[in-house]
């Protein structure tokens, strides 16, 4: 807490850095008291599992929550979910009840817990148990539930960005094109990993075409023809497939990819890049960070975080920097 305070009077004593008003200073200053009284007070949990992800059965994984948190001292209950948008009805009428909101389950448990979440003083928590878990993977979490589960008692408090695009929000990546029409594929099929999601890519590729798009940036259009475009806030899809290596949560910014049709050689090249870490090196590739674009063309369906939206309308995408109140290692 001290070195905060004397952070923000360097801050604002700084003449050679930037100069902060002393309203700004004293809202950081307040901020940071009360995350500080609120990180070192006893906090409860609500766990919202969703019952068909990894653990979300595991009567061996309840219990060592129930254990977990005993050991700790702290309140907690478990909740689960049964139909796609409990999580948010869950934490709506229980806000005031609980200081963290623990998300258990897959990317689609995760936006919901995080969506209703963004904005408030209250704290998401992750233990990701998806087949991606992009968000979880980029925050440092463990993909074993039990370590995931302790360093979430054991963790501390951050804030993260978080995406808006036509008033949903997402975590890790708006996606346009054959992004999209992978997670409509991927969303009607009972499998779930890898291996589906692949044999799904293979399967659509060849008979997929790419769409024009104008992407309008602080009042500038560019026209873009694109296989795969992608807003993105973390820098992966998930399963350590970087879309948009040099995305950051803490930035401010969302990394905007859009890629050229490639036939299968460039698909091949692409697919070694996803992997490590260079995609956006690609000659295919076109890639900026931005705080808001603007998106118009023939197919403007996108998807947040893997849930397929139906659309016509232009695309108002931005970011919010810091909305989010997270717990990490």
């Amino acid at each position: 807490m001290l070195k905060m305070v004397d952070y923000l009077c360097k801050l604002l004593s700084s003449r050679k850095k930037t100069v902060l008003s002393s309203i700004k200073f004293f809202e950081l200053f307040s901020l940071s008291i009360m995350e500080s009284i609120n990180q070192e007070q006893p906090m409860s949990y609500l766990f919202i599992i969703n019952p068909i992800a990894g653990v979300g059965g595991r009567r061996d994984f309840l219990q060592m929550i129930a254990s977990a948190c005993r050991a700790k001292g702290v309140k907690y209950r478990i909740l689960f979910t049964r139909a796609p948008g409990d999580a948010r009805k869950i934490i709506k009428k229980r806000m005031e009840k609980f200081d963290v909101f623990v998300a258990v389950g897959g990317d689609g448990t995760m936006n919901e817990v995080a969506s209703a979440l963004a904005g408030t003083q209250r704290t998401m928590g992750l233990i990701p148990a998806g087949s991606g878990n992009a968000l979880g993977r980029e925050l440092g979490l463990s993909m074993k539930p039990e370590m995931a589960l302790q360093q979430l008692l054991h963790g501390k408090v951050t804030r993260i960005d978080t995406g808006v695009v036509n008033g949903r929000r997402f975590m890790n990546v708006c996606g346009l094109g054959f992004d999209d029409h992978i997670a409509r594929c991927f969303a009607k099929s009972v499998s779930r990993g890898p291996i589906p999601y692949f044999k799904a890519v293979i399967r659509e590729f060849f008979s997929y075409k790419a769409g024009i798009y104008t992407v309008e940036v602080d009042g500038h259009p560019q026209t873009h023809t694109a296989f795969v475009m992608t807003l993105a806030n973390t820098s992966q899809y998930g399963n350590n497939a970087y879309i948009a290596p040099a995305a950051s949560v803490q930035d401010g910014l969302l990394d905007f990819i859009a890629l050229r049709p490639f036939g299968l050689f460039g698909a091949l090249s692409l697919g070694i890049r996803l992997f490590n870490r260079s995609i956006d090196k690609s000659s295919k590739c076109t890639a900026f960070k931005a705080a808001s674009v603007r998106i118009t063309g023939a197919n403007l369906n996108f998807h947040v975080d893997g849930e397929p939206i139906e659309n016509s309308d232009p695309l108002e995408v931005s970011i919010d920097p810091l909305s989010l109140r997270i717990i990490i290692p």
